[in-house]
């Protein structure tokens, strides 16, 4: 053992060198991310900016003006929104999506730069007057590095001229509004999640498979140098005080004394975080992850939109809501061949927990999806029955017979509220399968919210467990998990901070001799 030890912490001191900063913006972004996220423009913001829909100028079916449009071949996804001040449909297709107006079934035609600025003082009143286009893009920047210009088309981007250095990115294709970021926002997410997860364009953009290979490898040598220092330093470290004239328990002075005693105290954690932040990249495919499938999504919502069955009128449909909230969209969706409009309604604050980024930060509203009958006289639709749900989950599983079928009241350990939008109670059902396949139905709208397998169930454990904390009755208590992700951050910034010094005197003592 002795003659590995001076050759492991040559390794070490070498390794330490070329990883000591990252970890310390590792440990310093996460910080901040307990309470910053990336920029985003939420679903509830963007329909809180919206108009209402107008009863009396929607005067197309859905049918019509699809047949007005001369399209073919059923869309995968059918909305009723707004262009401007006109009602319009959007259809999408695999290939992209297509608008055509609700009350003359004419195309809407494509954004241009003028449009983009009128759509922003639209959704934006306080911008009136001082929106500037800036650019047109069709490849991504920081903020838009996950969006798909295919279905999108270019993104105009607009500065909403407030003191808040807003702004927005309008799609080219839609009119869709897909991104808000600020310059508090931009700032944080730099400090936050771009730096966390190295998610600089340059290395992003286009080289998926470079970014990937630099956060897997890198990883696995972060994850060795925790490994090898953890080793040297418990094996070096003496109860009996038998360095220095028994004055120390570390044959170390300084700051290597310092960096021993912290390796010490958090080096396991540290170790755990960095091999729960590979897995998040999936390597090697070892956690393939749960769902749902979209071949379990279309088993119970149908393989495209069968808009021949949707014969209630949307302009009904909105008259009917308008007394309890004014719908700004409506959505086709199916449940089992069974045609609803979908309409979203927005209350209060939820207050529940965001772990996702923001992890206890104040409760985002929660969009509640209500769904009306769509064949005859439009109707709101109760509950789904739980007999209803398991014949979808049957149909989701073909050939595989249900093992277990539960109600559930309250969260369990893979279904549980990360981000303020999961409802209860929902139906869990667990198939004898080879993957040991549960899914989660929610009765409000028959959606199939969760589908986990036997490696994401692994993954939930070896990644959000080590990763993020969320271990059952942790996560439920803010003060708890906010004290301990914090008080262990803090600790790994410590130890990150003395191998920095550390490597510095060493680079510095090279330099001179």
């Amino acid at each position: 053992m002795r003659r590995i030890v001076p050759a492991l912490i040559l390794v070490h001191r070498y390794m330490g060198l070329a990883f000591c900063l990252v970890f310390l913006v590792w440990f310093a972004s996460g910080i901040v991310m307990i309470f910053k996220r990336m920029p985003e423009f939420t679903a509830a913001e963007r329909l809180a900016r919206m108009p209402p829909l107008d009863p009396s100028a929607v005067r197309l079916t859905p049918q019509q003006a699809f047949d007005a449009a001369g399209l073919d071949g059923p869309p995968q996804r059918v909305v009723l929104t707004s262009f401007l001040t006109r009602p319009v449909y959007r259809f999408v297709f695999d290939a992209g999506s297509l608008s055509v107006y609700a009350d003359d079934g004419a195309y809407a035609d494509t954004v241009d730069s003028e449009r983009a600025v009128r759509i922003a003082e639209a959704m934006f009143p306080d911008s009136r007057g001082r929106a500037v286009h800036v650019e047109a893009r069709d490849t991504p920047d920081q903020w838009t590095i996950g969006n798909r210009f295919g279905a999108t088309g270019a993104l105009h981007r607009v500065a909403l001229g407030d003191g808040s250095a807003a702004e927005i990115y309008v799609a080219e294709a839609t009119g869709e509004v897909v991104m808000k970021t600020d310059r508090d926002s931009r700032f944080w997410g730099y400090m936050g999640p771009v730096a966390h997860w190295f998610y600089f364009t340059p290395l992003r953009a286009g080289q998926a498979p470079l970014w990937a290979n630099v956060i897997v490898y890198g990883s696995m040598a972060a994850c060795l140098l925790c490994v090898l220092g953890l080793a040297i330093g418990v094996y070096r470290f003496s109860v009996s005080r038998r360095y220095l004239r028994g004055t120390a328990a570390s044959p170390y002075v300084g700051w290597l004394r310092w960096h021993h005693y912290a390796g010490l105290l958090f080096g396991v954690v540290t170790l755990t975080w960095t091999f729960s932040g590979l897995l998040t990249m999936t390597p090697w495919n070892l956690f393939p992850g749960g769902g749902p499938t979209r071949d379990q999504v279309r088993a119970i919502r149908g393989d495209g939109v069968a808009i021949e069955r949707f014969t209630a009128s949307p302009a009904e449909v909105l008259r009917m809501r308008q007394a309890r909230f004014p719908p700004r969209e409506l959505e086709l969706v199916q449940f089992m061949g069974a045609p609803f409009y979908a309409a979203f309604q927005q209350p209060g604050a939820s207050g529940r927990p965001h772990q996702d980024g923001a992890r206890y930060a104040p409760g985002a509203a929660r969009l509640v999806r209500v769904l009306v009958i769509a064949a005859g006289a439009p109707r709101i639709h109760p509950a789904f029955r739980r007999d209803e749900l398991l014949a979808a989950a049957r149909a989701a599983m073909p050939g595989y017979p249900p093992a277990e079928i539960a109600w559930l009241t309250d969260y369990d350990a893979y279904y549980y509220d990360r981000t303020g939008g999961r409802r209860l109670p929902v139906l869990r059902v667990k198939f004898d399968d080879p993957d040991r396949t549960w899914l989660y139905l929610d009765p409000a709208d028959g959606s199939l919210v969760l589908a986990e397998v036997r490696g994401s169930r692994a993954e939930r454990w070896l990644y959000q467990a080590l990763h993020s904390l969320d271990v059952p009755g942790l996560y439920q208590t803010p003060w708890a998990w906010y004290t301990l992700i914090v008080g262990l951050s803090l600790g790994g910034l410590a130890l990150s901070s003395t191998s920095v010094v550390v490597g510095w005197r060493v680079v510095r003592g090279r330099r001179r001799d």
